[in-house]
């Protein structure tokens, strides 16, 4: 397998590139809490932020993707910190291969792992499903493994933005344990 980044996994790209990386335990991320008022006011707030961030994610995602890796720095609207450098990394390469994406991505069974509701960090689970999508290179073929599988549990790490009042996602990695999709 090729070494295509983490976070664009998140996105498909590794999946539909054949790649994966090596999972690492999660440690929690850390913020600091805003002074005037918690980041959420319940878990069910944080868990739609979480989805709310994560569409947006996989939405600039896709459109980077399909303009072949170009000005991935956009990637930073929704991304930060581990997520963002192997964002920019991912892209970079895809850039660098020639490819691009096709296609679309889309995710369901979003779960709240946690949530430190003042500070705003958030994980959850989820599936991301590649099946509508793929990776082609210049003359349109296709350079997705036809084996690949075509839903991944994932886990996803946020992290507030106090000043814009959302989430970002930090860091996203396939999820070794039973698979929940």
């Amino acid at each position: 397998m090729t070494t295509l980044g983490a976070a664009v996994c998140a996105a498909g790209l590794i999946a539909l590139s054949g790649c994966a990386s090596s999972p690492v335990p999660f440690a929690s991320p850390s913020a600091s809490p805003t002074a005037d008022a918690p980041a959420f006011a319940s878990d069910a707030d944080a868990l739609e932020a979480a989805r709310t961030a994560y569409a947006a994610y996989l939405a600039l995602s896709t459109t980077v993707g399909h303009e072949g890796g170009k000005s991935p720095e956009r990637m930073a609207a929704v991304a930060t910190g581990e997520g963002l450098s192997h964002d920019l990394e991912t892209l970079q390469k895809l850039a660098d291969q020639g490819q691009h994406g096709v296609g679309e991505f889309s995710f369901d069974s979003l779960k709240l792992q946690t949530a430190n509701l003042d500070a705003g960090t958030v994980t959850t689970y989820l599936c991301l499903d590649v099946s509508g999508a793929n990776v082609v290179d210049a003359s349109g073929t296709s350079t997705t493994p036809a084996n690949r599988p075509l839903r991944y549990p994932l886990q996803v790490s946020f992290l507030f933005d106090a000043s814009e009042r959302r989430l970002l996602l930090l860091r996203s990695e396939s999820w070794l344990g039973t698979n929940f999709c």
